[in-house]
């Protein structure tokens, strides 16, 4: 194995209907990654900020197959990685690619401004100073926090008028979140996703609305552990791919 090619293990998720190899040391699938991609409604055109090993465009790809979808990595070795698990999956490559590319690179994929029907991202949300960072810099980068506003800006200009942003993000940090969308952004929902019963919630999805005017919804939001640790049947019922997160 050359330096520069990841060690990788291979897992099935969504009670076996997706097999991905990712990697061994790196950001490996979470389930907010899985929480999230069933939050997302049909859409005609979709983009993913931050692709990784491409689990959300796999899910997104069989869930949608005759909608497009565009993945956007900037870590080439993790480009070659989601391309050889759409191969895996049997992913039809006309309606889903991955592209090498940063969207901090100015202009960041200029043609694809205002085509968009959806945009979706699990940006970094970690704030450094305050936890011990990752030396691995495939799991620093994928989970050490940028300017959340940057990620919004490039979401924005990607989207059709009234297109939606989906994305996961810490709820101790909604102050800011709700800040940076303020003037642009509405019709925004908040989905607390609740580790225990009366434990507070440490992660939440949002979905917003590029120019819409109405306000800010909180939902009842997803429990995702029994006392005993075990996953609830509402949220084993998602993992298993047997329903979704309704935002609507």
């Amino acid at each position: 194995m050359s330096k520069s090619e990841l060690e990788v293990s291979k897992n099935k998720i969504l009670d076996g209907s997706i097999s991905i190899f990712q990697p061994k040391k790196g950001f490996r699938v979470s389930i907010d990654s899985i929480l999230l991609s069933s939050s997302i409604k049909e859409y005609s055109k979709c983009m993913e900020f931050g692709t990784g090993s491409g689990i959300i465009i796999i899910y997104l790809s069989k869930k949608f197959p005759n909608s497009k979808i565009i993945g956007v990595e900037k870590n080439i070795e993790l480009v070659k990685l989601a391309n050889k698990n759409l191969l895996k999956n049997n992913i039809n490559n006309i309606n889903s690619k991955i592209l090498c590319n940063d969207l901090f690179n100015k202009p960041f994929l200029q043609e694809y401004n205002n085509k968009l029907d959806r945009v979706i991202m699990n940006p970094p949300y970690f704030i450094s100073n305050n936890v011990i960072k990752s030396n691995n810099k495939f799991k620093a980068s994928a989970r050490y926090e940028s300017n959340i506003n940057e990620w919004f800006e490039a979401a924005y200009k990607k989207l059709k008028p009234k297109g939606y942003m989906n994305f996961v993000f810490r709820t101790e940090s909604l102050d800011l979140i709700l800040s940076n969308l303020n003037g642009s952004w509405g019709e925004i929902k908040i989905f607390p996703l609740w580790p225990k019963v009366n434990v507070k919630s440490k992660l939440m999805i949002l979905q917003a609305k590029k120019n819409a005017k109405s306000g800010v919804q909180i939902l009842p939001g997803l429990i995702l552990h029994n006392n005993d640790g075990s996953y609830t049947d509402a949220c084993n019922s998602i993992l298993n791919n047997k329903s979704d997160i309704q935002l609507d």
